[in-house]
């Protein structure tokens, strides 16, 4: 297994070194990313991790790789340092000691529709275990296609969102706690927890694989005119500092 390249700082000469994969670009980006205390020059992949049961969730950085899923991690405010392993979870539930978790996006959708199962367009059911989530596919920025298992991010629902069927094109079917469910029109994110991460790569928990960068994310049905054919045109981003 590859270690995940680190960001450091000489602390002499303050020469940053191991900041990019490679000085390629697409799209004036650099692909992938890298671990690294997040106060030095360029960012570097963000994560977020609870190292004691009962403490506050804290907002840190990757120092060094320590398996396949388990990074030593330190926070942005005191250098809270700890060796915590990924989890299909979000920050906000995570609830074990030393777990953590590195958010991807892979679209963001303007004016999707939040509505009610089972009911007609405007109406109100209470007590809902389940929405769907409806959208055109011409206001999917990054890749239209939306699986299973991730998570719809910027609604007004509480809790984790997660798509749990894809009915038609521009139509899921996502879980939520049990709560009211109204019809709202919204702009927002779909997501995922990264089950495993390299300096260009991301894997989500269905074991799927993404090229990532630390820009919006980007899709193509075509290869980008200044790569060779080959070249994979989707580009997930990976949260950074």
């Amino acid at each position: 297994m590859a270690k995940l390249k680190i960001q450091k700082t000489n602390s002499v000469t303050s020469t940053v070194v191991d900041s990019y994969v490679s000085p390629t670009l697409i799209n004036g980006n650099h692909i992938g990313g890298t671990g690294g205390d997040n106060s030095q020059t360029v960012p570097t992949i963000r994560c977020s991790f609870l190292k004691d049961v009962g403490d506050a969730v804290d907002t840190g950085y990757i120092n060094f790789q320590k398996g396949m899923r388990k990074f030593e991690v330190s926070n942005t405010s005191d250098a809270n340092t700890t060796v915590a392993t990924l989890v299909n979870k979000l920050s906000s539930e995570l609830t074990a000691a030393d777990t953590m978790t590195i958010l991807v996006t892979t679209a963001t959708i303007v004016g999707a529709n939040v509505a009610n199962i089972g009911a007609g367009s405007g109406s109100f059911t209470a007590n809902q275990d389940y929405a769907y989530v409806q959208y055109a596919t011409g206001n999917v920025t990054g890749t239209p296609i939306i699986s299973v298992g991730h998570q719809i991010n910027g609604t007004s629902l509480t809790g984790n969102v997660t798509v749990v069927a894809v009915n038609t094109t521009g139509n899921v079917t996502v879980a939520v706690a049990t709560q009211d469910v109204s019809d709202e029109q919204i702009n927002v994110s779909v997501q995922f927890n990264a089950s495993r991460i390299t300096n260009k790569y991301v894997w989500d928990w269905s074991n799927e694989k993404y090229r990532y960068w630390f820009s919006a994310p980007s899709y193509s049905a075509t290869a980008l005119s200044s790569q060779p054919g080959w070249q994979d045109t989707v580009f997930v981003q990976v949260n950074n500092n």
